[in-house]
């Protein structure tokens, strides 16, 4: 039997990184999802979703969090991950944060 893939995604748990989770719990290809947030609580409750939505999904869903502002927490993800899986065949780092400042920038870059 083939070994799935174990794919992480960062801000895993909205938006772009949410789609990303659902296209790959719907794929006919199982794979280890580990959905990683900043907040336990809404990484959770992505999986939750995800899974009524896709409740024949062949793929697992893990829970992960990090803040990739923080050292210390990004090396206990690395713990957990290679603890829990023993590697990582795929990484989608997505998540970030736009600060305000960059927001105006672009907005005032914009209405040039």
């Amino acid at each position: 039997m083939a070994q799935t893939d174990v794919v992480l995604i960062t801000g895993a748990n909205t938006g772009l990184g949410y789609q990303i989770v659902r296209a790959l719990a719907s794929s006919e290809n199982p794979h280890e999802i580990i959905v990683a947030g900043r907040s336990l609580d809404k990484v959770r409750a992505a999986i939750d979703l995800a899974k009524a939505e896709f409740s024949s999904t062949s793929s697992k869903l893990h829970p992960l969090q990090v803040d990739l502002e923080s050292d210390e927490s990004i090396n206990a993800a690395f713990e957990k991950v290679q603890t829990q899986f023993g590697r990582l065949d795929v990484l989608i780092n997505n998540g970030g944060e736009l600060p305000y400042l960059a927001l105006e920038a672009i907005r005032a870059y914009m209405y040039l």
